[in-house]
């Protein structure tokens, strides 16, 4: 068997690319995914050679050769050192302080591997080839280039998180492994001003609690916080390689920076001890800088999208309960329709009643009366034929009211049946139902020029005859009855306008026009039901218009309505 060899990679697709590699070559190969683990191994089965990675959880590369430096029995372990190509310079530098003479650079290239790792084995004492040299040469100069790509595949995996949580744990391990560091602790706020900590590092958790517990570090990680920028030590001079061993938790250097997006600061980021060097050099603070703005970018996106998430919700909980009311609005208003479309059968009912039922005892009473007076003699009382009379005129009455009711429950329930018609073709027909009324033949008609609107001509031409008989009935005590029939307009808003010259009314009553049985001048002065402008004032309604009027006593009146659609005439 050419040896036994233990692989120490905490990156899982490393770790086995290195397993397959010397998987093909006469070797044994074991497996560690940190530096403790590989303690542990290297102790019970104490392999040929050790190839180990530097930034890892728990114990990193640095401190597990330094360890087995210290111990007699593995301190003269062949060790090989593996790190991203542009960490090689300092990896050579750590590498040489602990006796290390070999080191892989990330990617792994197979024959680079074998020809390494076969070399160590056989302590071959070679010297490196022109070949060798040149290409040594060649990854120093690609060193930039490498730490670049580094940041760009950190960003790809930082803007690919949607999650704000996953970002603090994604940008320590980044820090840490770029900037080589013991461990990294990253503080974000969120836009209530509520802070998240996270910590990454090579050690246990009382040895990092303890580390960051150094007085330097919360003096120089308060200043951070503030908006600064703080490394220790100082440089210049340039960091140097580590010649003596870190107590466990023992502070050695730092460097942090604000996370800021603009004049906003989000948090800070903070690594801790660099590995196998005294302190952080002026390019690392550059990259921790180029780390923390793309950390404050995609944590602002992440804090955009979490907003965005809240205010789709909050629009989803408003849109599920406007559903939920208009379902609710929906099934009152068919509770509604069916309990109208009770009422209107049951009034439909009433209707018939009153005009049979209630009918035929009126008719019965003032025929009884009437027979009454037929059958008086002149030797009867006067008042016997007084009383029959007041009879047959309270039968008239209350069957004009029934009429009247008839027709307000009519009007206020047929079926509209809309078309366009002239308005003074309306009036002239009103005029005509009333034409044979002997009042009406002495009156002084004015009759403007009225548009010609969509409406029901029958319920139009039945408002206007009240209307009109109103008109004629209260300037019937005057010498000369004048009625006026026009248009106007007041505030934008255009009306037509039915004025007499009548007894007027006192505007205190004026609500009181338009309500079933209101009158407003006794029954003795002028007759009616006072049902009439009810009637009107439910027609105008369901043309969508209103109806008001004005008057003075003594000075006649005028009424006045607005329809759906009216214009004022051409």
């Amino acid at each position: 068997m050419a040896g036994k060899i233990l692989v120490a990679e905490d990156d899982p697709e490393a770790r086995e690319l290195l397993l397959l590699l010397l998987g093909g070559a006469d070797y044994s190969v074991l497996q560690a995914a940190d530096g403790v683990e590989a303690l542990d191994l290297v102790r019970s089965e104490r392999p040929d050679l050790l190839i180990t990675d530097i930034v890892m959880p728990r114990m990193d590369g640095y401190e597990l050769v330094r360890r087995l430096r210290e111990d007699s029995s593995t301190a003269g372990m062949p060790v090989i050192f593996c790190s991203a190509s542009y960490h090689e310079r300092d990896v050579r530098a750590m590498a040489s302080s602990l006796g290390v003479m070999q080191t892989l650079a990330k990617p792994f290239d197979i024959t680079t591997v074998h020809a390494v790792v076969e070399q160590v084995l056989h302590a071959s004492s070679v010297a490196e080839t022109a070949a060798e040299t040149e290409a040594a040469a060649a990854r120093q100069l690609h060193a930039a280039q490498d730490r670049l790509n580094a940041l760009v595949a950190f960003s790809r995996q930082l803007f690919g998180h949607t999650r704000a949580d996953a970002i603090p744990g994604s940008a320590c391990r980044a820090a840490r492994e770029i900037l080589m560091a013991q461990c990294a602790e990253l503080v974000l706020r969120d836009g209530a001003g509520e802070e998240s900590r996270c910590r990454e590092g090579g050690m246990n958790d009382d040895t990092l609690q303890r580390l960051l517990s150094a007085s330097m570090y919360r003096e120089l990680a308060g200043t951070v916080a503030a908006g600064g920028t703080a490394i220790y030590p100082m440089v210049p001079p340039e960091p140097v390689t580590m010649t003596r061993t870190l107590m466990s938790g023992e502070f050695m250097s730092m460097l942090g920076v604000p996370v800021a997006s603009g004049s906003h600061v989000h948090g800070h980021l903070c690594v801790v001890n660099r590995i196998g060097l005294t302190g952080f050099t002026e390019e690392e603070v550059a990259i921790a800088r180029a780390i923390a703005a793309q950390v404050a970018v995609a944590h602002e996106n992440a804090l955009r999208r979490r907003a965005l998430e809240d205010q789709i919700r909050q629009r989803a909980a408003v849109e599920a309960e406007v559903r939920r009311l208009n379902h609710d609005l929906e099934r009152r208003v068919a509770e509604r329709t069916a309990e109208l479309e009770i009422a209107n059968r049951e009034l439909e009912a009433f209707s018939y009643s009153v005009a049979h039922d209630l009918r035929a005892p009126l008719r019965l009473i003032d025929a009884h009366a009437q027979m009454l007076l037929d059958e008086l003699d002149t030797t009867a009382p006067a008042s016997l034929g007084g009383h029959a009379e007041h009879i047959r005129r309270g039968t008239a009455h209350m069957s004009a009211l029934i009429d009247g009711l008839l027709a307000l429950s009519r009007v206020s329930h047929v079926e509209m049946r809309r078309d366009v018609v002239s308005l003074n073709t309306l009036v002239e027909q009103a005029r005509e139902r009333m034409g044979q009324q002997k009042r009406a033949k002495a009156v002084e008609w004015h009759i403007e020029p009225l548009p010609e609107l969509s409406c029901d001509a029958e319920l139009m031409r039945q408002a206007l005859v009240n209307l009109l008989d109103n008109a004629v009935k209260y300037s019937s005590t005057r010498e000369r009855s004048i009625v006026s029939i026009g248009l106007g307009c007041d505030d934008g808003e255009t009306y037509i306008f039915v004025r007499d010259n009548g007894v007027g009314f006192d505007m205190r009553f004026a609500n009181q026009l338009f309500g079933v049985f209101q009158r407003l001048h006794h029954a003795s002065e002028f007759e009616g039901t006072g049902i009439g402008l009810a009637t009107v004032s439910r027609i105008i309604e369901r043309h969508g218009g209103r109806i008001w009027a004005d008057a003075a006593p003594g000075q006649g009146a005028t009424f006045k309505f607005t329809l759906a659609g009216l214009n004022p005439a051409p």
